[in-house]
């Protein structure tokens, strides 16, 4: 029954804080949680195995190939955090550990959403939940071994939360450092206030979780269409015919 602004605002107030530290206590962060993250999706499968219904997979390509693949890559947006990777080069102390870091990132990627998937395709049918969330949460309650460790949701919904402190601190980190480097500043320590603001501005926005819902599932989707694809293939564009003459 919390108003949402207060919990908001911890996710404000807590990520400029950790970018205004050293450069890489954010990264130092995100070190010691995503192991746990995985831990969790990985016990969380493992767990609920019991309750898997392998015949949930069929039919494979879903409601046909073209609506599979033809609509489906307008799904694209759903890979939107690989466009990270273009700003790691300045983060890294050996730019030519790129391929390594960049493939290993991708791996673990590719684990978590294939056990993720895997998870909520094998125990509920595909109409059960129209929320992308939810399936997830009723995954972790399905959890018990005997009558002393059940009902992990609290854990669970924990460790989800500070892994959402890491995608923020991620994206806060190369949003000031990008704007530092187009501004032309000297530190980018103070920058992170402004930004967080305008995030809080940004999420009191919807009104409710439908319109929330709309601007994720379909304005964003295109959004990323347009920019990190569209936008970067031009700048690379540029560059060529920049670098023939």
């Amino acid at each position: 029954m919390t108003d949402l602004i207060f919990i908001i605002s911890i996710f404000v107030i807590s990520i400029p804080i950790a970018c205004t530290l050293k450069e890489n206590s954010v990264f130092k962060a995100n070190l010691a949680i995503v192991p746990i993250v995985m831990f969790s999706v990985v016990f969380l499968f493992i767990a609920n195995s019991k309750y898997f219904h392998l015949e949930n997979v069929y039919p494979i390509f879903g409601n046909g190939i073209n609506e599979t693949f033809g609509t489906g890559i307008t799904n694209l947006f759903a890979f939107g955090g690989i466009a990270t990777l273009y700003f790691l080069p300045p983060m890294l102390k050996n730019q030519n550990q790129l391929k390594k870091v960049s493939l290993v990132s991708v791996i673990i990627s590719a684990v978590y959403f294939l056990l993720t998937i895997a998870t909520i395709l094998f125990m509920f049918s595909p109409t059960a939940f129209t929320n992308e969330l939810m399936p997830l949460y009723s995954a972790v309650r399905y959890i018990e071994f005997g009558t002393f460790f059940e009902r992990q949701d609290s854990l669970f919904l924990l460790i989800w939360i500070l892994s959402f402190f890491c995608y923020l601190g991620i994206m806060f980190n190369i949003g000031t450092n990008v704007f530092k480097r187009v501004a032309n500043l000297k530190s980018d320590k103070l920058i992170s206030f402004p930004f967080a603001l305008l995030a809080l501005g940004c999420s009191l926005l919807p009104k409710n979780e439908s319109v929330t819902n709309f601007l994720e599932g379909t304005v964003y989707r295109y959004i990323f269409l347009i920019f990190p694809i569209g936008v970067y293939f031009i700048i690379l564009l540029l560059a060529i015919l920049k670098k023939k003459r």
